[in-house]
C-alpha cells in the first residue's frame, strides 16, 4: 500500500534510493497524489509486461505528505 511506503519515507534520510519494483509503482502513486518528490526511471514495455529501467530516488515528502502520513497514524 503506498501508504505504508509513505510513512516509511518521512522517517528515511533523503535523497532516498528504492530499486524494488512495487515500491517504484508506488511512488508514482504517491507523486502523483503531491505526496512525495521524487525522478522515477522510464517505463520499459518487453513481452507484454512493463518494468521500470532503473531506480526511483525520492528527494523529499512533501508537507501535504506529511500531513497525510501524520492523519494515517
Amino acid at each position: 500500500m503506498p501508504m505504508k511506503l509513505l510513512g516509511q519515507l518521512c522517517c528515511a534520510r533523503m535523497p532516498m534510493q528504492l530499486h524494488d519494483q512495487m515500491d517504484i509503482q508506488k511512488c508514482e502513486v504517491l507523486r502523483a497524489a503531491q505526496l512525495i518528490e521524487a525522478d522515477l526511471p522510464p517505463v520499459l514495455h518487453e513481452r507484454g509486461r512493463s518494468v521500470y529501467a532503473g531506480q526511483a530516488t525520492v528527494m523529499r515528502v512533501t508537507p501535504k505528505g506529511l500531513s497525510a502520513a501524520t492523519r494515517r497514524g
